[in-house]
């Protein structure tokens, strides 16, 4: 631990000049302080302890959230690390304590851990801190990995430094993992076979549980301050620039047959998109700058967080951003998929390897590599059956079901050591 709290020193002292232009900043000062300690009073009684990194992550297990808190008396516990994430967990969980992940100085997370007093620590996918695990196995706190699956990109990187984090890795009690392919990347980085069990992937149920409470396509409307759309909706779906800069030059080819929406990933971004459409000529509105939108004419820039999946149910075409760039992987395909939607992106989809292929394979993905593939897939769309290919969508996400059910059962086996 002393070895690993004077790298993480080093590296604080190395990276202090490129963060100066946040860390005096209020918000980013209140975050630091919350970071280092932990906004969460001791209790007596032992908590759940739920880690998620971003948006994604803490929406995909909003049913186990509910499932916890109806079956144990504990009090839950989530960590978030983007800032983002927190303003959204804060939001969404109104009756669970939600704070700052701990950085990973060994005596922030002795403390996170006294004050939090965690009967059990889930950490949802894979973030490996070593003093957290290390501490958190030290004070013999169960550790569960849920929805676990490792990039590409990542398991090269364990590989190449499998001498540091095969011990941190091994002192994880189980891993519940998202298919056989994280499995087998699991095993090589030398987790015994015993500790792991596909569970497929909790964004399935999570879909399932999300597209049964939908509002109406009118309220959503209403929500959106657009009137019914006269043409079919594509919608660009968290947006990177790589994405941006397929769609938006071909928006004046498409716009008299298409209405558009895009919603960014990171809204912080939503100036470079104005200034793109505005090289562009393309004429837009800024949803929380407008009191109603004609979107027949007007390219929709939607920036709120946590709403694109009620835009999923009023679109036909779903472009899916991060999917042209291998390090961002792609995002969610099973929102718009268990809508029956169909999808187009690029080749990137990584993050999300066995749903990806399933759906490419049966037609639901249609991938493209360019704006001008982008531009002949959309204007010859009509040769798809959008009724066929959503009800082989669905059945592709009906398969992945389960996950919420597995977790749990492995949740009540840890928590009776």
């Amino acid at each position: 631990m002393i070895l690993i709290d004077t790298f993480y020193i080093l590296l604080s002292i190395l990276i202090l000049p490129f963060l100066t232009r946040y860390i005096f900043k209020s918000e980013y000062m209140k975050l630091l302080k919350h970071r280092f300690v932990p906004d969460i009073k001791y209790i007596k009684k032992k908590r759940i302890w739920i880690h998620a990194v971003s948006v994604g992550e803490i929406k995909s297990i909003k049913s186990l959230i509910k499932h916890l808190r109806n079956t144990y008396n504990n009090q839950i516990v989530l960590s978030v690390t983007t800032p983002a994430g927190y303003a959204f967990a804060k939001k969404e969980y109104k009756n669970i304590e939600v704070i700052n992940s701990p950085f990973d100085f060994s005596f922030v997370v002795k403390k996170f851990i006294e004050n939090i007093n965690p009967e059990i620590l889930i950490l949802n996918e894979l973030e490996v801190w070593p003093n957290w695990i290390s501490i958190t196995n030290n004070n013999k706190i169960p550790i569960l990995l849920i929805n676990g699956r490792i990039s590409d990109i990542a398991f090269v990187r364990y590989k190449k430094y499998i001498f540091l984090f095969k011990k941190f890795l091994n002192m994880i009690d189980f891993f519940l993992v998202q298919s056989e392919i994280s499995k087998k990347k699991f095993s090589q980085l030398g987790i015994p076979d015993y500790k792991i069990e596909i569970c497929g992937n909790i964004k399935a149920d999570e879909a399932f549980k999300a597209s049964s409470k939908l509002p109406s396509h009118q309220e959503i409307y209403n929500f959106l301050k657009i009137k019914t759309p006269q043409k079919k909706v594509i919608t660009l779906a968290s947006s990177h620039s790589s994405d941006e800069k397929i769609l938006i030059p071909i928006i004046n080819k498409i716009k008299k047959a298409f209405s558009l929406i895009i919603v960014p990933r990171h809204l912080t971004r939503i100036h470079k998109i104005e200034k793109e459409l505005k090289y562009n000529h393309i004429k837009y509105k800024i949803w929380s700058k407008c009191k109603g939108i004609d979107i027949n004419n007007n390219v929709l820039i939607f920036d709120e967080i946590g709403y694109l999946f009620n835009i999923f149910d009023i679109t036909d075409i779903v472009f899916m951003g991060g999917t042209f760039n291998k390090k961002i992987g792609g995002h969610n395909l099973y929102e718009p998929a268990v809508l029956g939607k169909l999808i187009i992106g690029g080749p990137c989809y990584n993050n999300f390897p066995d749903i990806g292929k399933e759906l490419f394979e049966n037609s639901t993905y249609l991938l493209i590599n360019n704006s001008q593939e982008l531009f002949e897939t959309i204007t010859n769309i009509e040769k798809y059956n959008f009724y066929n290919n959503g009800k082989k969508a669905i059945k592709s996400i009906l398969k992945q079901r389960g996950s919420t059910k597995c977790i749990l059962k492995h949740i009540q086996n840890l928590r009776k050591y």
